[in-house]
C-alpha cells in the first residue's frame, strides 16, 4: 500500500465529513486507506462517517489522549509505505496525494513533506514553513510576536527545505516516523510538530516545503483566543523549551515572566458575534434540497466577488481543486464568508473569520 491517511478528529463531525470528502476524492487513483483516530467525540462523528464512507478504518479512544499520543496509536495500525498527518479540519484538492508522493519518492535523506496552507477565507498561512527556534525567538512566539519564527526566505510557492513544518499537513515515510519514535506524547497539544520537525533534522534527514500544492486549513494559526488555548499552548512551549534549550536562570525567569503576560492578555473564552449575510448558492444545477435557508441568489461559477455574503459551494458539482484555485487567487476576504456543501450532506461547513473556529449550517427539512 502506497498511502496511509491519518486523522484525528474530536468533535468535529461536520469538518472531518468535509475533510474525509476531499480525501476520498484525492485517492481515487492511489493504493490509500484512510484511518480516523478519534479522541472520545460525543457529536456523533463516528455514525457520520461510517455510514456514508464506510470503508474509513474508524479507531475509537473513550478518553482524549491528546494529539501525540492519538496520532502514533494510528500509525500503529496504518499499512502505507508513506503516512500523511492530516488535521480533522483541513481540506485537499484532488492532485495534493499524487503530487506529493510522486516528489517524495525523487528525495534523498527524506524527512517529512508539507505544503501550502491556506485558512477559509483563502489567505496563505506562513506557519506552512517555519525557522528553527532559538530561545529569543521561541520567547518572542510566546508572547505574541512572530519576527524570525516563520521562513521568509522561502518564498510561497517554492519547493525547498525549511526547519519546520506544521502537523495539519505532513507526510513522510511510515518507517522514518517510527525509525525516530514518532510524535512524542508528553506533548498533550502544540509543539509536537515542531519538536519531531527538528528531531528528523537533527539526524540528517531533510524536511521539504512543497509549494506547488494548496490545502485548506480553516482553523489556521493566530493569536491566543482564551485562557485554555494560552495554558495549553504555553504548557507545550514550557516541554520544548526543557527539551531543546540548555536551562540558566535568566532563561528561567524570562518563560515565568513570558507565562504571567500570556495570561494576562489570553482573551475570554468565547466566539465574538458574526454578522448574518445574505447567502449566495454556487451550484450547476437548478435542483437543491437546503430545507428552510434563505438562499439570496444562485450563480454556477466559482466567483468571489460580492461583499458582505456567505457563499455555499455545492460539491456535487466542483472539484476541490479548482475551488481552492479560486479562493486562495487574488481573493479580497473583506466581508464575505466561504462554506462547502459536501457531495450527499446535508450541510455547509466552513470558517466565519480567519480568527475564527468555523461553523456548520444545518439544512432542516421544512
Amino acid at each position: 500500500m502506497q498511502l496511509s491517511i491519518v486523522i484525528l478528529n474530536y468533535n468535529l463531525q461536520h469538518f472531518l465529513y468535509l475533510c474525509v470528502d476531499s480525501v476520498d476524492r484525492a485517492i481515487s487513483k492511489i493504493d490509500a486507506e484512510i484511518i480516523v483516530i478519534d479522541n472520545a467525540s460525543t457529536d456523533g462523528s463516528r455514525q457520520a462517517i461510517q455510514e456514508a464512507f464506510p470503508h474509513v478504518i474508524w479507531i475509537q479512544n473513550t478518553q482524549n489522549v491528546g494529539f501525540a499520543k492519538a496520532n502514533n496509536m494510528a500509525v500503529e495500525r496504518a499499512k502505507g509505505e508513506f503516512i500523511c498527518l492530516l488535521n480533522p479540519d483541513a481540506v485537499v484538492p484532488e492532485n495534493t496525494f499524487s503530487e506529493i508522493l510522486n516528489f517524495s519518492n525523487k528525495q534523498k535523506n527524506l524527512g517529512a513533506v508539507g505544503c501550502q496552507l491556506f485558512n477559509g477565507q483563502g489567505d496563505f498561512l506562513p506557519e506552512s514553513k517555519r525557522n528553527r527556534l532559538t530561545f529569543p525567538i521561541a520567547l518572542m512566539k510566546l508572547l505574541g510576536f512572530n519576527k524570525g519564527y516563520y521562513n521568509l526566505d522561502l518564498g510561497q510557492n517554492d519547493i525547498g527545505e525549511t526547519d519546520v513544518l506544521v502537523g495539519a499537513f505532513m507526510l513522510l515515510k511510515r518507517k522514518t516516523y517510527h525509525d525516530y519514535n514518532g510524535l512524542d506524547e508528553a506533548f498533550f497539544m502544540f509543539g509536537e510538530d515542531i519538536d519531531f520537525s527538528l528531531r528528523l533534522q537533527e539526524n540528517g534527514l531533510k524536511n521539504l516545503y512543497y509549494g506547488q500544492v494548496k490545502v485548506l486549513h480553516f482553523k489556521g494559526e493566530s493569536a491566543l483566543k482564551d485562557s485554555a488555548y494560552a495554558k495549553n499552548f504555553f504548557g507545550a512551549m514550557k516541554i520544548f523549551y526543557k527539551k531543546h534549550f540548555k536551562r540558566n536562570l535568566f532563561r528561567d525567569i524570562a518563560i515565568r515572566a513570558g507565562e504571567i503576560v500570556i495570561r494576562i492578555l489570553a482573551r475570554p473564552n468565547h466566539q465574538a458575534q458574526q454578522p448574518s449575510y445574505p447567502m449566495v448558492l454556487i451550484s450547476k444545477s437548478e435542483v437543491h434540497n437546503l430545507g428552510s435557508i434563505d438562499i439570496s441568489y444562485c450563480q454556477d461559477q466559482l466567483l468571489f466577488d460580492e461583499t458582505e455574503v456567505t457563499y455555499l459551494i455545492d460539491m456535487s458539482h466542483f472539484s476541490y481543486r479548482e475551488v481552492l484555485d479560486a479562493l486562495c487567487s487574488n481573493y479580497d476576504s473583506h466581508r464575505k464568508q466561504v462554506k462547502f456543501i459536501p457531495k450527499n450532506a446535508s450541510f455547509a461547513v466552513g470558517s466565519n473569520g480567519s480568527n475564527s473556529l468555523g461553523s456548520a449550517i444545518i439544512f432542516e427539512t421544512i
